[in-house]
């Protein structure tokens, strides 16, 4: 006695066509904004007068560019002034990195437009990254906040980064509504 029972079908996730391309549009202002950061924000406090240390030499003197605990290669020698710290990446890798994360972006986005999974996949990866940047540059200017007033516009940029990839995560994970399947004829 064998009975055919039909197999359970795995209902197939639909992407939301009308979703997706407002979070591709998100996703690009976010890679964006992330990219022109830097630029946006002003200079930090770093930069004030006084002595600094002439590398390898031990010797001090008096520059009108700015301040910071600078030790000395040859003789071990520091100011006595404190230099801010920040997390970030810097230079050449930073450039680089932040390019690079620019480019896997547009591609997310060109996904995303053309409703492709891999497209959803990847703007939900990037806008985690994203958002994980957001709280990384946040996460200093919240513990000094006790200690000094943060600059307002980096606050507020943070902000909008933490917005603006939740926005993306969730506009991308939402599903689209299951087509209006025809009811088969019945003999």
């Amino acid at each position: 006695m064998s009975t055919d029972k039909a197999k359970p079908v795995k209902a197939k996730r639909i992407l939301n066509t009308r979703l997706l391309p407002v979070a591709a549009l998100l996703l690009v202002v976010l890679a964006l904004l992330v990219q022109a950061g830097p630029l946006i924000r002003p200079a930090s406090g770093t930069a004030r007068a006084g002595n600094l240390v002439t590398p390898g030499t031990g010797q001090t003197g008096t520059s009108g560019q700015g301040t910071g605990t600078q030790v000395v290669v040859g003789g071990g020698a520091t100011t006595g002034t404190t230099r801010r710290l920040t997390i970030g990446t810097g230079g050449q890798t930073g450039v680089i990195l932040y390019f690079v994360m620019l480019l896997v972006s547009l591609t997310a986005a060109v996904g995303m437009l053309f409703t492709k999974r891999w497209g959803q996949v990847l703007a939900i990866i990037m806008a985690v990254l994203y958002s994980l940047l957001g709280l990384l540059s946040l996460l200093p200017l919240l513990l000094t906040r006790f200690v000094g007033a943060p600059n307002p516009i980096s606050l507020i940029l943070g902000l909008v980064h933490l917005l603006l990839a939740v926005a993306v995560i969730v506009l991308a994970s939402i599903p689209g509504k299951p087509e209006d399947m025809p009811n088969p004829a019945v003999p």
